[in-house]
């Protein structure tokens, strides 16, 4: 028995290892990309702030994963991974590219010790999973950093339902710690672990377990003061989700579910062409002569009981309801890491018919290893050549407006590549397209390339517009101030900067903005209340000890400024840190 038990764990770990290998040799070169400029630009650098001192990690369960109160993404798991890495790695991208595969090959690996402990055949099982390890759909889970969120996601809603089919199995109340545990984490890494809680009871009637009335109950008050506890702290960081619009616009919502759906599944079964991103997504006659196909198999299967009934069942309602949630927005935007968590039930089908086909014409054995080994071979290739698409944002913002041209963001980021090399005018004619699009979104991002044009007249109109729209109202007050900067006029850029201060006070470019004309003022008093603040978000940065040391200075107190230069060369020994060192000690 203990041969016996050595024997399955050396398989175990033998496939483990080989899926290990075999994402790597399809992803791993990805280690060395850039960022995307959509989302990850965002999320990691404000990571890097909240690093700075671990009192600001509890922070991350009081505001969205973009820290800001306005949004309804509340994400404290994502949040929590990338401040792990910014602690330790600080704006290093390979380290975070690095482990976004490494979350890919745990949530595939997971997704394989699930089913197998359902008894799904493994051998069939292990090539199933080998071919989802490198469908082109997944790409962007492992090379897009955001894209992490599903992949972290499906790691803990396995572990949650191993543990789960462990307690059903054994009884024991460790098991109902841990798959509650891990399903809390899921909760708080992406609001649509919500959508999976029926599934825990549907999992019971379509495997065949048994629980009793009381565990029920107690499993169900767990639940509840879980979730209390949730929607509390959602409350508290994040805008609500307006499903009252989507009841009330069900006509466009429905559309959009149905097209995003089918869409999805023809994806899946005939990734031919995986786009970066589809906005309005338009039905052609190949989506629907595969999703027909699908569901008349499946119900052929269902009607003949082909495949267990109730498996079939579970399988469907688990893809519908794991993916319902991602059509819940106001744009739909369709992104494909979000079938990571979904293609779980075309697994469990899949495999469930490969292992019929087999009993029944045991001789297709050899047919479906070459099949699979073709399959496997598109699969490499196609995933190895997608994933370029996200190399660096040049090539990404290209790719995601030849996908979706008509969509407001994909021309913003465009606009943004030609801000970068200096064609102001092209990225002008995009943002004003977007602009069309979306009313008052874009007013600031025109302005900023007015700026650059140096037509500050121009831009001060379209930011006074966008202020009175209320959009983007600190950032139209830092861009006033700077422009003021710029016009010399001083009272009026500390006016702004100001503002914007007061608006998102940890903002480390307000403040820095607001420090620097403090001093430019000669209001010293104030910057060094400002720089105080700086040290607060980022206690590693010398900067802001060295202002204080010049600061002091300027306020006659000799001892803190020299402690206060003290402090700044003990992060970095810099020269002129040293010179203005040795200046204090000699008066």
């Amino acid at each position: 028995m203990f041969l016996s038990y050595i024997s399955k764990k050396i398989k175990t770990n033998f496939f483990f290892i080989i899926l290990t290998i075999t994402i790597f040799t399809t992803y791993g070169k990805s280690i060395n990309f850039d960022y995307t400029n959509l989302d990850d630009d965002l999320l990691i650098p404000r990571s890097i702030f909240v690093s700075s001192e671990i009192k600001n990690i509890p922070k991350l369960f009081l505001t969205s994963c973009y820290y800001s109160n306005d949004t309804v993404f509340y994400r404290p798991i994502l949040s929590l991974s990338f401040v792990i890495e910014a602690t330790f790695f600080k704006n290093n991208i390979k380290i975070y590219h690095l482990t976004n595969i490494i979350l890919f090959i745990l949530s595939i690996y997971l997704m394989y010790v699930f089913l197998y402990k359902l008894r799904l055949d493994k051998d069939i099982l292990k090539f199933i999973i080998l071919l989802i390890a490198v469908h082109p759909i997944f790409t962007s889970c492992a090379v897009w950093i955001p894209g992490r969120n599903d992949t972290l996601l499906t790691i803990f809603i396995m572990l949650s339902f191993i543990n789960f089919v462990n307690y059903l199995e054994l009884n024991k109340s460790k098991y109902v710690i841990l798959y509650f545990f891990f399903f809390i984490l899921a909760l708080f890494t992406k609001e649509t672990a919500i959508a999976i809680i029926p599934m825990y009871f549907i999992f019971i009637f379509s495997f065949g377990y048994r629980i009793k009335p009381r565990n029920i109950i107690n499993n169900l008050l767990i639940l509840f003061l879980t979730l209390i506890i949730y929607f509390i702290l959602r409350s508290l960081s994040v805008s609500s989700i307006g499903i009252k619009e989507y009841i009330l616009n069900f006509s466009i919502c429905g559309f959009n579910i149905l097209s995003g759906f089918m869409t999805y599944i023809e994806k899946f079964i005939i990734p031919k062409y995986i786009p970066v991103m589809l906005y309005n997504i338009r039905i052609n006659p190949l989506t629907i002569v595969i999703n027909i196909l699908t569901f008349s198999f499946l119900a052929i299967s269902y009607y003949r009981n082909f495949i267990d009934r109730k498996i079939i069942i579970f399988s469907l309602l688990w893809f519908i309801i794991c993916l319902l949630p991602t059509f819940f927005m106001q744009e739909y935007l369709f992104l494909t890491h979000r079938l990571i968590i979904p293609s779980l039930g075309m697994i469990i089908i899949i495999t469930l018919i490969i292992n019929k086909i087999i009993i029944k014409y045991p001789i297709s054995k050899k047919y479906l290893l070459v099949f699979f080994i073709i399959l496997f071979t598109i699969y490499s290739y196609a995933s190895y050549i997608q994933q370029n698409k996200y190399q660096n944002p040049d090539i990404f913002w290209v790719n995601a407006y030849l996908d979706a041209p008509n969509y407001h963001s994909t021309l913003h980021g465009l606009a943004n590549i030609y801000i970068s090399k200096e064609d102001y005018e092209k990225a002008k004619t995009l943002l004003y397209r977007a602009e069309n699009i979306k009313k008052t979104k874009y007013l600031l991002a025109i302005a900023n390339v007015l700026c650059f044009e140096k037509k500050f007249n121009e831009a001060e109109i379209l930011l006074f517009k966008s202020i009175d729209a209320n959009v983007n109202k600190p950032l139209c007050y830092k861009t006033l101030s700077a422009i003021y900067m710029e016009q010399n006029n001083i009272e009026k850029a500390l006016e702004y900067a100001q503002k914007a201060y007061r608006l998102d006070p940890n903002n480390i470019v307000f403040s820095e903005l607001l420090s620097d004309l403090y001093i430019m003022n000669k209001n010293y008093e104030q910057a060094v209340i400002v720089n105080f603040e700086l040290i607060k978000l980022d206690n590693k940065n010398s900067k802001y000890y060295y202002n204080l040391s010049i600061l002091f200075e300027n306020l006659k107190d000799n001892k803190k400024a020299i402690e206060y230069i003290q402090k700044a060369i003990k992060i970095n020994n810099n020269f002129n840190y040293k010179k203005q060192l040795q200046k204090l000690i000699t008066i």
